[in-house]
């Protein structure tokens, strides 16, 4: 009986020994990843900056430096962590594919071919060291290799806070991107039955009508905060001309006279991409940014405006379709 009992106690013994081991390599793999998580979302969030135009532009180098800064203020089992720059991966991210676009991996100065930085965070041979076990040891398993890894998206704009969209208009995503990528400088069709691609909006008020949409145009009504998948109010009748008016106002205070002859004639603003145009309520898919050149009156009723591309919207979210203007923040996708 008393070899049997010390048979089960040091088999017990051994039980608890390992569940200790176990549960320290747990506790290492869950710091790995959340230094990881960490240093991805910090070098994506550097990985694109702009200019006091909003134009993008693309910093792979400060990414880099970045993820490396905070991944050291991390740590796993007390080591403090040292990121590789061979375990950071840069390039345009694939959302749909869940990877990097194989022809446009690496430290890109174009932002249009950087959207993600991928890292792995180790404690190794190569990096920080395996993690040395307490008992396991004596089973032949004294240090254990690990690792993690986490992927940031520095994408497009999907989502925006109230006061961000300029006005009461939505611009129909099946024209302003046909293919993989945006109609750069594609003229704005507004209010030309059968050949527009915008529309008017009133958001989330209800009823769509002139009242409302003049309610916005003049600033009665703040624009709220916008994010793909909202639904809006969608109106597509002819407006009166008093809103015209308000609107032609607004163009004159707030857009920029660049010929110098006195009158605004570029006003640059941010508008809502929606998909099931036509209809009396459509789905945001994302954000653009477009440059009017001039708003008409009476008899015209119409706006002359380009999409312009290569552009950051401040304090916007990622997770738009791509329309030509990026987010500020980014998001974890792996």
């Amino acid at each position: 009986m008393a070899a049997v009992t010390a048979v089960f106690l040091t088999a017990l013994l051994a039980f608890i020994s390992l569940g200790v081991d176990l549960g320290l390599l747990y506790s290492a793999r869950a710091e790995l990843q959340n230094a990881a998580d960490v240093a991805a979302l910090a070098g994506a969030s550097t990985l694109i900056t702009w200019d006091e135009n909003q134009n993008a532009i693309a910093q792979a180098d400060t990414a880099i430096a970045t993820a490396q800064q905070f991944a050291l203020l991390n740590q796993a089992q007390k080591v403090n962590l040292t990121l590789r720059s061979e375990d950071i991966t840069l390039g345009l991210w694939d959302l749909e594919g869940g990877g990097f676009d194989p022809d446009y991996t690496g430290a890109s100065s174009n932002p249009d071919e950087l959207s993600g930085i991928q890292v792995l965070m180790r404690r190794d041979s190569l990096a920080n060291g395996p993690v040395a076990t307490i008992f396991a040891g004596a089973f032949g398993f004294g240090e254990v290799a690990l690792s993690a890894e986490a992927t940031g998206y520095l994408g497009y704009a999907g989502d925006v806070p109230a006061g961000a969209v300029d006005l009461p208009i939505a611009l129909q995503a099946e024209d302003l991107n046909p293919g993989d990528g945006p109609d750069c400088g594609s003229i704005i069709a507004f209010s030309s039955e059968g050949e527009e691609n915008a529309e008017w909006t009133t958001f989330f008020t209800w009823p769509a009508n002139n009242p409302n949409v003049a309610a916005y145009v003049n600033g009665e009504m703040e624009i709220p905060a916008l994010g793909v998948g909202d639904r809006l109010n969608m109106i597509n009748g002819k407006l009166s001309n008093n809103t015209w008016k308000d609107l032609q106002d607004r163009f004159e205070a707030e857009g920029s006279d660049t010929d110098g002859d006195g009158s605004a004639d570029s006003w640059q603003v941010m508008l809502p991409v929606v998909t099931n145009a036509g209809c009396n309520r459509a789905r945001v898919a994302g954000f653009a940014n477009v440059t009017i050149s001039e708003v008409r009156t009476a008899p015209h009723k119409d706006i002359i405006a380009t999409l312009q591309c290569g552009m950051v919207q401040p304090d916007s979210a990622s997770g738009g379709g791509n329309y030509g203007t990026r987010a500020a923040a980014p998001k974890l996708v792996r």
